[in-house]
């Protein structure tokens, strides 16, 4: 019991321990955030609730490694790790219940007719027989294993080349999938299109309504542009990155603007950033002033507290001015900009800033309507701001709404096959097994093990191909799969039906190798290579999760389709393109089923203990009730999905037809 014991806390340690490695930065930056990279961490550049799932999938593989490694703990020297004992290396049996053991025992996932009993339910070799009658539960790894295997993850303990690779190919792999950083740099650059447009008339450089930009600050900005305009090559970019950097300043890093208390603590977290673009942005006005030849009192626009990092010696000034120029300046005026554009966006994805829904846009723009000045000015910045991201506050096809529907449509397909999958084991399921084994069997055992199988090879795939979608989609390499060219199309949809095969073989086969490993003095003893009994294993096991991954792929295509119909199509009635959808899946997991049972099926032949060259009945009836079972679990969840997404569109249309007639 106590080996148990150890391998959950050694599970818990990796939970634990392992938000500092994932917090760790896995990109420099590039030019986009070249200046900022050291001043933010990466849980800082996307919101608490997309980190936090980007964690949940970086944990999930971790502790995936963390059993693969304690199983199959003999492998590490041949990966360069550590050998942790010569006695007792990772599993030596399956977890077991203290039974009598039958007179011949199987061994789990055997490529044979009778040979796919589960491991949970029957004893896999003779060691079992020596197992201690007194423990409840013996899983037969060792908690000296389990437990260094915990903190070599965690980095505890000394690790080693080939588990570092892979744990930093992994937390890419999550930070890509949470858009880390590339989102908030593309929200940036969306930004940097955009203009405040604020800038008065040259005859009256400071306008009746200041926005809460302080005075001087109007005239410096008049100024710079009279003096730059035959400097600068842009000069209309250069006013606009003017205006921006004065009136963001001026609201956000003086806070002059509220943005309201409810997420003050969050912007707590961005102090360094906002105190390094406060610096710069009085350098480069200490800077813009000397070169322009405008002189005012300075310390009435800066903050006292802020007075001690601008004052610099009169010569070290004079020295360091006599090398500005207006090309110089106009750059870094380009870069503190961009800066300024990354923070805003930072700041709408942690809803620091956020959309005022009670504010009439009429009523603003009204000074009689708004007695007093201060709150006129207010409302006016506010409305600029908001008009200014409006593209990141109210854009219906944000990044944000394609989680939540990613997440919907992989909790329905995992409710529907495992709903269906059960039903299947209490009715066909059982002539399916006596067809296989001579025998039905117990109806608890077999729902289980349907069920069991039925998540490895479709379940798994299912969320593969939803994160590679949702990866892509978040870093803009993703190509919609209904719209793109066939060209563009076929590559991607080869990708995601592999790479999603592979993670799902992966755990079956694991899963049905583990026998081999507990028995493995029967392989030594004949000689055998490990892929000379992984051969047969891979080759019964594998063709499954061909079907998952099709269907996947089936349900990727139709989530595009989804995003790629014109918004007049969405009110209409939609159960019969969902049936249209279902038909077809049927259809193509019906034949993907038939096909790799037909390769199981010469796969259990030729490496029977007596080969067969050629099937029979037999195989010929499991190759009729894999085609029933694989169309009927396409049917059901692409047409279950189908009107989940199609009609949560209509819902979506019906309600701005409803909010535009009003």
């Amino acid at each position: 019991m106590h080996d148990l014991v150890a391998l959950l806390f050694g599970a818990v340690i990796i939970v634990f321990f392992s938000y500092e490695r994932f917090n760790r930065a896995t990109y420099e930056g590039g030019r986009q955030l070249r200046r900022l990279v050291d001043l933010l961490s990466p849980d800082q550049l996307r919101a608490r609730r997309v980190v936090l799932n980007a964690y949940g999938f970086y944990a999930i593989a971790l502790l995936l490694i963390y059993s693969f490694l304690c199983v199959y703990a003999e492998l590490l020297p041949l990966l360069g790790g550590p050998n942790l004992t010569s006695d007792t290396l990772g599993a030596d049996q399956l977890p077991a219940v203290p039974t009598a053991p039958p007179a011949n025992a199987t061994t789990g996932f055997v490529p044979s007719r009778n040979g796919s009993a589960m491991p949970w339910m029957q004893p896999l070799s003779n060691t079992v027989e020596q197992a201690n009658t007194n423990n409840i539960i013996d899983i037969g790894i060792d908690a000296s294993v389990s437990l260094t295997i915990a903190l070599i993850m965690v980095g505890l303990a000394p690790t080693f080349p080939i588990l570092q690779r892979f744990e930093d190919w992994m937390r890419s792999a999550a930070h890509r999938l949470a858009g880390i950083p590339t989102w908030v740099i593309r929200a940036g650059e969306d930004l940097r299109l955009n203009t405040l447009s604020i800038t008065a008339a040259a005859e009256n450089p400071i306008p009746e309504d200041t926005l809460l930009i302080p005075r001087g600050d109007w005239e410096r900005m008049a100024h710079y542009l009279s003096s730059a305009k035959d400097q600068v090559a842009a000069s209309d970019e250069f006013r606009d990155d003017l205006e921006l950097i004065f009136a963001v300043s001026t609201w956000i890093l003086d806070r002059k603007l509220k943005l309201g208390d409810l997420h003050e603590r969050e912007r707590e977290q961005f102090e360094r950033l906002e105190a390094e673009l406060r610096r710069r942005k009085d350098v480069l006005i200490l800077e813009l002033d000397e070169l322009s030849g405008f002189h005012i009192d300075l310390t009435r626009t800066r903050k006292k507290k802020n007075s001690n990092q601008s004052q610099i010696s009169g010569k070290s000034k004079s020295n360091e001015f006599k090398n500005a120029n207006w090309d110089r300046l106009a750059n870094d005026v380009e870069n503190l900009t961009d800066d300024l554009c990354i923070l805003l966006a930072i700041y709408v994805d942690h809803e620091i800033i956020t959309k005022n829904e009670t504010t009439d846009q009429h009523s603003v723009k009204t000074p009689k309507d708004l007695r007093d000045s201060s709150v006129r000015q207010q409302a006016r910045a506010k409305e600029i701001l908001e008009k200014f991201l409006e593209n990141l506050l109210d854009s219906p096809t944000d990044h944000t709404h394609l989680r939540p529907r990613a997440m919907i449509t992989w909790f329905w397909a995992l409710g529907v096959i495992l709903l269906v999958t059960l039903l299947w084991s209490v009715f066909p399921g059982q002539f399916e097994t006596a067809l296989q084994r001579n025998n039905p069997g117990d109806p608890y055992s077999r729902a289980l093990r349907y069920v069991f199988t039925a998540f490895n090879a479709y379940c798994v795939p299912m969320i593969v191909a939803l994160a590679i979608r949702d990866g892509g989609i978040q870093s803009h390499h993703w190509r919609n799969m209904w719209a793109a060219h066939w060209t563009v199309r076929l590559p991607q949809a080869l990708f995601v039906v592999f790479i999603s095969w592979a993670i799902a073989t992966l755990f079956i086969v694991g899963l049905a190798f583990w026998p081999e490993v507990v028995d493995k003095a029967r392989w030594v003893d004949k000689q055998q290579s490990i892929w000379s009994a992984l051969r047969p294993v891979f080759e019964y096991n594998a063709p499954s999760s061909l079907r998952g991954a099709i269907l996947a792929l089936i349900v990727v295509i139709l989530l595009d389709t989804q995003s790629a119909l014109p918004r007049n199509r969405s009110a209409r009635p939609t159960y019969l393109r969902s049936l249209a959808w279902a038909v077809s899946a049927a259809a193509t997991l019906a034949l993907c089923g038939a096909i790799t049972r037909y390769v199981t099926a010469w796969s259990s032949a030729l490496n029977a203990l007596t080969p067969r060259q050629s099937l029979d009945e037999i195989d010929r009836g499991l190759i009729i009730y894999a085609a029933l079972y694989s169309g009927i679990i396409g049917f059901i969840v692409i047409f279950c999905i189908a009107e989940v997404l199609f009609n949560q569109r209509s819902a979506k249309g019906v309600e701005s037809n409803s909010i535009a007639r009003t």
